[in-house]
This record gives C-alpha cells, sequence and structure tokens, in this order.
C-alpha cells in the first residue's frame, strides 16, 4: 500500500504553510483562552443573592430566621424597619427580593397557630429568586414541625400553660426530627467528579470546532482544489490505484485533525489546569473518533459540491450550525429539549458528551463506549456515500 506517500506529501505542504499552521493552533489557543476567562463567570458557584428582610415580628423565633439566612455565604442579607419603605426599594429594582416576618409570628410558633412568611420578588431574577425560596421553604418546614407539635399536645390535652414548658416540648421534638429519622442520600453516578471549570466546556469545545475546520472546511477545499488543477487525473497514470490515492488524502487529513486536537485539549491541561482524567488511552480513542467523523464530513462535502466557493460555503455553514447546536459555545443542557435531540444528529453533541465523560466525570474508556459507537457510525455513513461518488475527473 503507498497511500502513506500521498499523505506524508500533503502533510509536508501543510508543514510549510505558516498560516495554515497558525490557524490549525495559534488562533483555537488564543479563543479558547479569551472566551474562558472572559464568559468562565457564566460557571461560578460563587453568586451572591441580595435579600432585604423586614422583621416586624422582632422576636425569638423571628431573629433566629434572620440570623439562618445571614450565616448563607449566598445571601447579602440587609434590614429594613419600615415595610412600605422596603417594598419601595424593591419595586425601584434596588433588591429583588424582600422578605416579610409578620407581627406575632413568633407567638403563633409558640402557640401552634398557622402564620406565614411573605416574599416579594422581582419576575426578572428568576433564578436567583428560586434559590432564595427553596431556602426559605426548609426552615419555614422545620418551624412547622414546632407548630405542629404544640397542636399535638394541645389536642391530647396535655398542659402547657407557659412559655419555658412550650419551648421544653418544642426542643424535645427538635432532638427526634433533627437529624429527620428519614434520611436522603444522594449517590452520583461518576466514578470521580472533579471540579468543574469553564474550561472544561470551552478547551474541547472550541477545539472540536476548529478541528472541523481543519477536516471538514480545508479538507473538502482541498480535494476540490486537486480535482480542479487536475492533480488527481495525473495520479492515476503513476503505479498506484484509486483506493490508495483517496486514502492518502483522507488519512493526511485525519494526521492534521488528529494532531490539532490533541495538541489544543493538551494545551487546556498545561495552561488552565484542565483535568484530563484518568484514561488516556480513552482520551485519545475519543479524539481519534471525533476525527474520523469529521474527516467523513469533509469528504462528503467534497463529493456533494462542484467549486471551491461552494465547498467553503457549504462546510462553514455546517461547522457553525454544528458548533452553535451542539454545544462548542455552550452547555448542551442550556438548550431547550428539543434543540438536545436535534443536536445529537451532529458529531459535535457526541464529541462533547464524550469530553464531558472523560474530563469531568472520569468514566473512562467504558464511560464513551455509546459517544463513540455514535460517532464511527457517522464516518462509515459519510466516507461510505462519498467514495461511491466520489470522481477523478
Amino acid at each position: 500500500m503507498k497511500f502513506h506517500i500521498i499523505a506524508a506529501k500533503d502533510l509536508k505542504i501543510v508543514l510549510r504553510d505558516r498560516n495554515a499552521l497558525i490557524m490549525m493552533f495559534l488562533v483555537p489557543m488564543m479563543i479558547i483562552s479569551v472566551a474562558g476567562m472572559a464568559l468562565g463567570g457564566q460557571y461560578q458557584q460563587d453568586m451572591q443573592i441580595k435579600v432585604l428582610i423586614v422583621d416586624l415580628d422582632n422576636d425569638e423565633v423571628s431573629r433566629g430566621l434572620v440570623e439562618f439566612l445571614e450565616e448563607i455565604d449566598i445571601l447579602d442579607v440587609d434590614m429594613e424597619s419600615n415595610e412600605f419603605a422596603a417594598r419601595d426599594r424593591v419595586k425601584n429594582q434596588e433588591y429583588g427580593r424582600l422578605i416579610i416576618i409578620p407581627m406575632g409570628f413568633t407567638e403563633s410558633v409558640m402557640t401552634g397557630q398557622d402564620t406565614g412568611l411573605l416574599i416579594i420578588v422581582d419576575p426578572t431574577e428568576e433564578s436567583d429568586n428560586t434559590v432564595l425560596e427553596k431556602i426559605v421553604e426548609g426552615y419555614a418546614s422545620r418551624i412547622s414541625t414546632n407548630v405542629v407539635v404544640v397542636k399535638t399536645v394541645s389536642a391530647y390535652g396535655i398542659p402547657a400553660h407557659t412559655e419555658e414548658q412550650i419551648l421544653e416540648i418544642i426542643d424535645i421534638a427538635g432532638q427526634f426530627v433533627h437529624p429527620p429519622p428519614v434520611d436522603v442520600t444522594i449517590e452520583n453516578t461518576a466514578s470521580d467528579l472533579v471540579e468543574f471549570s469553564p474550561f472544561t466546556q470551552y478547551v474541547p469545545g472550541f477545539a472540536v470546532m476548529f478541528l472541523m475546520f481543519t477536516t471538514v472546511q480545508m479538507g473538502s477545499i482541498s480535494l476540490i482544489k486537486e480535482q480542479e488543477a487536475g492533480t488527481l487525473r495525473r495520479l492515476i497514470t503513476a503505479p498506484i490505484s484509486k483506493a490508495e490515492i483517496i486514502g492518502g488524502k483522507i488519512a493526511s487529513t485525519f494526521v492534521r485533525g488528529f494532531v490539532q486536537l490533541s495538541v489544543l485539549i493538551y494545551f487546556g491541561h498545561v495552561a488552565f489546569d484542565l483535568d484530563l482524567g484518568s484514561d488516556i488511552l480513552a482520551l485519545f480513542v475519543l479524539i481519534a473518533a471525533v476525527t474520523l467523523a469529521s474527516t467523513g464530513l469533509g469528504v462528503l462535502v467534497a463529493v456533494l459540491v462542484k467549486t471551491v466557493d461552494q465547498a467553503d460555503s457549504v462546510s462553514l455553514f455546517l461547522v457553525m450550525i454544528m458548533s452553535a447546536i451542539g454545544g462548542s459555545w455552550w452547555p448542551l443542557s442550556v438548550e431547550p429539549q428539543f434543540m438536545q435531540d436535534m443536536a445529537h444528529f451532529t458529531i459535535t453533541a457526541w464529541a462533547m458528551d464524550g469530553f464531558y465523560d472523560l474530563l469531568y466525570f472520569d468514566q473512562g474508556l467504558a464511560g464513551i463506549l455509546e459517544e463513540v459507537k455514535w460517532l464511527v457510525l457517522m464516518m462509515i455513513i459519510f466516507f461510505g456515500i462519498a467514495i461511491r461518488r466520489f470522481k477523478f475527473e
């Protein structure tokens, strides 16, 4: 087999092209760095939710609630004594959330009467509002236990005439409900969940996008140019088969893409401490599968179009669309479900699923078999159609 001669010749041409090397390595590294540092705040967990509280009760239970909220790191708690002034501050969007503790709140809890807390929110800050609501609801559930205990004691006619007696009953009940007698344990299916950073998204995301620029866009353009220049026709006269010629072209594109994607992932590891997981072999298997699928798509584009301009336009459209809906620019989970389903018709989505399984969940080779299966299937389909329709003229 002499296909390696064709592949080596194409690779030497690329190595002598300084602009091509810059586009393959330097430009992606710069974009990965800028995107990770500029947009990384979207993935940080150290958010601060500003909360305004009006405590009209100012008694033991209400003060306990305020202290509980002040101890939560993500809450930035401020107090306001005037309810009307507090409502105006929320209305003027100085604060997005207001908690009003009603007068007599502590007495109601102590005597077993129904009571309530009022939360006023700015509807434009839905995610922060939900977080606060869950926190307050959790504390309200604990207080509700006290109310239920007092109601139960009263229903059975057990005397509890003084505040000290009521507090003693609540304290004893609290010993049985905290911690709760029915425990819930959440176990992650990942073998070793590593710390998430914005570069867990942006390094593989943009690396896959630029890989497809190399294999799909430049790969298809290169084949069209050689057809137009008659290079492929002249190669037929040499002592080398058509299969070896096309095999050499595919091999050179694959090697370029494989090296490019490997270098960009390693760049993320060195420059931004990206965790590569514990199974390096699995990482190379995934890189090879992604590169083969995208190389096949590049050959398919080359046989479906007629000119270099068409190859350039079609491949650019495909790369941008796949990058957008497939998870290169943002996590796939932020998209609507119907778009997530559509995304899995693309190389990008399966590639990003695989990289998450390796770089974030550290699932090893067994964890990426599904992604590799679909990428290899895409490769077979692309190459199968392309080779049948490929013409040397």
